[in-house]
């Protein structure tokens, strides 16, 4: 029986339709993680030539290509560095410059992704996400900073090596808006977070837990979940600013995230896709800061959105959460050897 469940991040609805499964489907998908060798590709060790002057790195010097994880400008950035402008009134305002836009190459390997390095290596590119978050919100007009992962072709990835992108922005996108709102009120009508609140919840019905917060990281699929498989990492118990979360949050939620990359990858295959870092906005004057919790989310690309989820914003997919999560306790999670 098809069934409708509330997300009470974003007060937005998802369609269940499990007969949906029985769909005919096309042709297997291709992995996302790369086979073959790409002699130009600029991410690679001893190509650092080839991208913008570097950031920031970790590991080896300067003058030699042994890093672990490095960090470059965007080359064909989204946001303008110039100084911010901004007009047009409230109907049809207008911003240009005042962001940035920055790649961390997360992988020295071209042909290995996070979920293919030891969990330890996930720790470093999230202790280095979160040494530029500090670095980006020192910028006056920065507002918002929006870091993610694009894992193959079909999830936006326009270079196949390993990488996350940084936006920083003047303007508040409007999905952090809304999360934003529901957090700050929900806080004030109880008295605790909603991430709190979440996950206590789903440690209670315990079906859609992946992994219990033991290691000092929660992993489970929403209740609400709006793609199949769609998995959450939060720290646990939750933290509220990612730029000033202290570094066990910070290797609990790396190690877990590498899991979790690795769960989806070894039980569906590899597929593409997306993973969106929930992290602070530069907060207002009079916001509650224990209101506001961050969390990792990796959204498996395994279906397309069509003419309900664009028209309407309500999901419909036939994975229920509970399934998923059954399924990805059971995948192989082992730090490769």
């Amino acid at each position: 029986m098809a069934e409708l469940r509330r997300d009470p991040y974003a007060d937005r609805w998802t369609l269940f339709a499990s007969e949906r499964a029985n769909r005919p489907r096309d042709a297997a998908r291709s992995p996302a993680t790369p086979t073959t060798p790409k002699e130009d590709c600029p991410f690679c060790r001893g190509s650092e030539e080839k991208t913008p002057p570097e950031i920031d790195r970790i590991g080896g010097a300067d003058d030699r290509p042994s890093w672990r994880v490095r960090v470059v400008a965007n080359k064909f950035p989204a946001v303008s560095v110039d100084a911010l402008t901004e007009g047009g009134g409230s109907l049809f305002g207008f911003m240009a410059g005042g962001g940035r836009h920055e790649v961390i190459v997360d992988s020295f390997d071209h042909h290995r992704g996070l979920a293919d390095l030891p969990d330890d290596h996930s720790v470093q590119v999230l202790s280095m996400l979160q040494r530029r978050v500090r670095a980006l919100f020192e910028i006056s007009s920065v507002r918002a900073v929006s870091p993610f992962k694009n894992h193959g072709a079909p999830a936006g990835a326009s270079i196949e090596h390993s990488h996350l992108q940084v936006i920083a922005t003047p303007a508040l996108p409007a999905n952090l808006a809304i999360e934003r709102r529901i957090a700050e009120r929900y806080y004030c009508e109880n008295g605790h977070s909603l991430a709190e609140e979440t996950g206590r919840w789903e440690l209670g019905q315990g079906t859609r837990i992946v992994e219990a917060g033991d290691s000092g990281a929660l992993v489970y699929c929403p209740f609400a979940s709006r793609f199949p498989y769609q998995t959450t990492i939060a720290p646990w118990p939750p933290q509220n600013s990612f730029a000033v979360s202290p570094p066990e949050a910070i290797a609990a939620a790396g190690a877990a995230f590498a899991r979790s990359l690795r769960r989806i990858k070894n039980l569906l295959g590899d597929p593409p896709l997306n993973a969106f870092f929930h992290i602070e906005t530069r907060p207002e004057a009079a916001e509650s800061p224990s209101a506001h919790c961050w969390r990792i989310e990796i959204i498996p690309r395994l279906t397309v959105l069509a003419g309900l989820e664009l028209g309407s914003g309500m999901h419909i997919h036939e994975a229920l959460p509970e399934r998923a999560a059954e399924s990805l306790r059971a995948a192989d999670a082992r730090n490769p050897s």
